[in-house]
């Protein structure tokens, strides 16, 4: 009997029902953010279609690659959420309050030195060069690990960031459940998803539907405690 699967958008339901209650104004970070999500939420549904559409659970041996894609997507979107958010507020913040030493740190290892701040003085722009010198820092900086994001954050004086945004939601396995996903990244880019034996691992898509879901939902919440601070 032929199978009906469900449409993109019918199934998109599911992810999005999550964070339906999230406040309208977030970062321009966090909108870049759920278009990558939603490619990632593409490749899991594009997934489920091509099972059922081959029926008695015969799938095609090489399609799981596409649930792994989806994982290493998801990671990236985390990835480039944490460094664009933190330059996204980075001008807003200076204007509001008075930089720590964790940040001029940062400011001086993105190239801001004397000579820089110097320079400064007779732009036209000086917060836009600012900014400039921290975007180009974080085009080669990694923020896939919760200590990494804490610390980044930490400059803003967002003590714990992640874990007050786990919290914030409710949901006590957020980050467990994240750190997962990140580790399931690791794997499947550093090591083609193998085990020690050399077969390939075990993917399941109901999890990862679940990770993919459940790091929606945590950044959403980071961009709501980011957006109350700044």
């Amino acid at each position: 009997m032929k199978v009906n699967p469900p449409g993109v958008a019918a199934g998109r339901g599911y992810y999005a029902n999550e964070i339906s209650n999230k406040a309208s104004m977030g970062t321009k970070a966090f909108s870049k953010f759920k278009k990558t999500i939603h490619r990632c939420i593409d490749l899991v549904l594009t997934y489920e279609k091509m099972h059922q559409l081959h029926g008695l659970g015969q799938e095609l041996p090489a399609s799981k690659d596409i649930l792994r894609a989806a994982v290493v997507l998801a990671v990236a979107a985390l990835d480039a959420y944490s460094t664009d958010a933190f330059s996204e507020k980075l001008v807003p913040y200076l204007k509001k309050y008075k930089a720590d030493q964790s940040l001029i740190d940062l400011l001086r290892e993105a190239g801001l030195d004397t000579k820089e701040a110097l320079a400064l003085i007779v732009m036209e722009r000086p917060f836009r060069r600012i900014r400039t010198l921290i975007s180009n820092y974080h085009s080669t900086y990694t923020t896939q690990r919760f200590d990494v994001i804490d610390k980044l954050f930490l400059s803003y004086r967002l003590k714990n960031f992640t874990s007050s945004a786990e919290a914030k939601t409710g949901k006590r396995r957020l980050r467990a459940s994240v750190e997962n996903l990140v580790m399931r990244r690791h794997e499947i880019v550093h090591d083609g998803d193998y085990n020690s034996y050399g077969r390939i691992k075990e993917i399941d898509c109901a999890q990862v539907k679940r990770k993919i879901n459940n790091l929606q939902i945590l950044v959403s919440s980071m961009d709501d405690v980011l957006c109350s601070r700044i």
